[in-house]
């Protein structure tokens, strides 16, 4: 095989990786009252389960990083699809609440290697690196439209966590064989770990931190809130997480052409603040089908920008190593807070649940207005 057949099939496999992250990530959404009724315990109480989920993700790819970024990246794919695979079909039995958490921690763990792996994979194989991460968002993006959809018609069928997540973990492996069969790519490593701090850095970590907890979180709930809210089906809840996760792929593709016309740092304030403003309409006209999903489209495409233009300020004139602490930094807020929302959702009601979105903008929103007045008065940097 040429180098160039090579890596075109490296650069595949990457792409293959992350549309199954997307599948399974957001399979959550419609499944977390099943996966509630099946342990015996209450949706709140269900929400935990996308804690161990993130915190072995986190684990996972905070180890690839600083321990084992010599190990083949397609190796690291196939193997993290398999992990991910038993961690789900395990979750699939309803065992018990610890059994269950347990399994989600394996797909955790599996999802950080992939996530890891992925990345490493287009950026050793592509021609043209923001391209192909851009690619990789996309793929994320179509597997969050159909993850949903999938999860929610076999649970309509079945009624059970079963059919889902089996065939889930069934294409999985099968992903795992084609990465597993990709010529060996070469991937080393960064061996040395410089984190460059200054405002900038921090203040978009933060704001990261808050964002992926509110579009993990919103993207976990929104279809059992449109249930509770509005009456739905199994079915048109997942079409609204489905509807959403399309509308951030939309955002997030749309922002390449807006950073060539425009300073990320007012572009970041307007999805900021739209997000606010679709995340309220979303809060008090949620008991409308209709309206419900118009506002978690609008949502979604607001979210789009956030991640990619937060990164854009906060990775400018600094190494991977930042890079992947920013990266860190954001998915952290995974573990936080989309549990803290299904527990306000179940114990005080679904728009309090859902008013999280929109409180979790103000937040970011006034670390953004920080970022900027920092910018003009806090200029030294730190190297850690």
């Amino acid at each position: 095989m040429t180098a160039s057949r090579r890596l075109s099939r490296a650069e595949t496999t990457a792409y293959l990786g992350l549309f199954c992250v997307g599948l399974y990530v957001t399979s959550f959404g419609p499944a977390l009252p099943f996966i509630a009724r099946e342990n015996g315990v209450g949706l709140g109480t269900a929400g935990i389960v996308l804690t161990a989920l993130s915190a072995g993700s986190i684990t996972a790819s905070a180890v690839v990083s600083l321990r084992l970024a010599r190990v083949d990246a397609s190796v690291l794919t196939a193997i993290g699809l398999v992990i991910c695979a038993a961690g789900l079909s395990i979750l699939s039995l309803g065992l018990s609440l610890p059994a269950t958490l347990a399994a989600c921690a394996l797909a955790g763990i599996g999802d950080g290697l992939v996530v890891a792996s992925t990345h490493s994979l287009v950026t050793v194989a592509s021609d043209d690196v923001p391209r192909g991460i851009n690619r990789l968002n996309i793929m994320f993006a179509l597997g969050a439209i159909a993850g949903p959809m999938w999860t929610g018609v076999a649970l309509e069928e079945s009624g059970e966590l079963v059919l889902p997540y089996v065939g889930l973990s069934a294409f999985l492996v099968l992903a795992a064989a084609f990465a597993w069969l990709t010529p060996r790519s070469g991937t080393p490593g960064e061996e040395h770990l410089t984190v460059r701090l200054n405002p900038a850095v921090v203040l978009m970590g933060l704001i990261l931190f808050f964002y992926v907890g509110a579009e993990f979180g919103l993207g976990a709930w929104v279809s059992s809130y449109t249930e509770q809210a509005a009456d739905a089906s199994i079915v048109a809840g997942a079409a609204v997480s489905s509807g959403y996760w399309g509308a951030l792929a939309v955002g997030r593709f749309l922002t390449g052409s807006l950073l060539g016309r425009h300073a990320p740092a007012p572009l970041l304030g307007v999805a900021i603040g739209g997000a606010f403003a679709a995340g309220v309409a979303l809060v008090f006209l949620g008991d409308v089908l209709a309206l419900a999903f118009a506002a978690a489209l609008v949502t979604g495409l607001a979210f789009g920008p956030i991640w990619p233009l937060s990164m854009a300020i906060g990775t400018r004139d600094a190494g991977g190593s930042t890079t992947a602490a920013l990266v860190t930094a954001g998915n952290s807020g995974a573990i936080v807070f989309p549990a803290l929302q299904g527990a306000i959702l179940a114990g005080t009601g679904p728009q309090e649940g859902v008013a999280v979105t929109p409180v979790l903008c103000l937040i970011m929103m006034g670390l953004l207005i920080t970022h900027s007045r920092a910018e003009r008065t806090l200029p030294d940097t730190i190297e850690a």
